[in-house]
């Protein structure tokens, strides 16, 4: 009875001691996915198992023969970020807020496993025990995802990758142990606190070993106090104290927005910085 009874208060505690904003937006039931969005199912070796690709093109691509960069979205499966994001994104293009650019939706499965370093943490490693892939899950998209949508389409070696939460966090890690990745990273609210911090702990020292690189970083947060806001904190000052050579990157913070209504008020605004629209010309 005495074991039951201090496990019971162990979890307890553990709710209360282990951040709950793990997760993705919600996707209102009225969203529908764009007719024109095309859904793929891709054979990985990486991930051992078909995986879920969404990917939108730019109004008149079939008609022009120009390149485009390309921005893709974490989460962005059809039951995920997918319809909401797919359709906002479209539209800010349609109404002159972003340069075209081709859109691709990358599903997660197992976010915990996907989206996150291993941890030496018991409480998480008792949690997920199936955390800690994301350098695979890193792998799949350098070598699967990216060569097939550059060997599909007309891209023009620009890209950007979007997400918030765990998105935002493997984007952080990304960004800090791949920069050559992405061109641009563009995190909201990323759940830094994951074991105990450590990433943002590492950043100086990460970013210290940069290679010089034209590189854009934009990050953001919500009104989440704790260990988000000061694992986001000592990730601003590592960039601050030591930015690496090329590196264009930018910090707001979002309070008055939650964890679950940052993305939407950030995204728009976001890939309006990384791919501007073109002015347009007078006669």
């Amino acid at each position: 009875m005495f074991r039951s009874i201090t496990f019971a208060a162990w979890l307890a505690a553990l709710g209360a001691t282990m951040p709950a904003n793990f997760a993705m937006a919600e996707t209102p039931a009225a969203i529908t996915i764009p007719a024109d969005s095309i859904a793929l199912s891709v054979p990985s070796a990486v991930m051992g198992k078909s995986r879920e690709l969404n990917v939108l093109l730019p109004t008149g691509y079939e008609a022009s023969t120009q390149t485009y960069p390309v921005i893709y979205l974490l989460d962005g499966g059809a039951a995920q970020d997918w319809p909401t994001y797919s359709n906002r994104i479209r539209e800010a293009m349609q109404a002159g807020q972003i340069a075209p650019a081709i859109l691709v939706g990358i599903a997660t499965e197992d976010r915990q496993n996907e989206l996150t370093e291993r941890s030496t943490d018991r409480r998480i490693v008792r949690q997920w025990p199936n955390h800690g892939q994301s350098e695979r899950f890193r792998r799949y998209i350098t070598t699967e995802v990216k060569p097939l949508i550059e060997s599909r389409y007309r891209t023009s070696g620009d890209d950007a990758v979007i997400g918030e939460s765990a998105a935002a966090l493997f984007i952080v890690e990304a960004f800090l142990r791949e920069p050559d990745l992405f061109d641009r990273y563009l995190a909201v609210s990323p759940s830094l606190w994951w074991d105990r911090e450590s990433l943002s702990k590492n950043a100086a020292a990460l970013l210290a070993a940069h290679p010089a690189g034209e590189r854009q970083l934009l990050l953001t947060i919500g009104n989440e106090g704790g260990q988000m806001q000061s694992g986001m904190d000592r990730l601003v000052t590592a960039l601050r104290n030591g930015p690496p050579q090329g590196l264009v990157w930018d910090y707001e913070q979002r309070h008055s927005e939650t964890h679950s209504t940052v993305f939407a008020a950030s995204a728009i605004d976001f890939l309006s910085r990384a791919y501007p629209a073109p002015e347009p010309v007078t006669p």
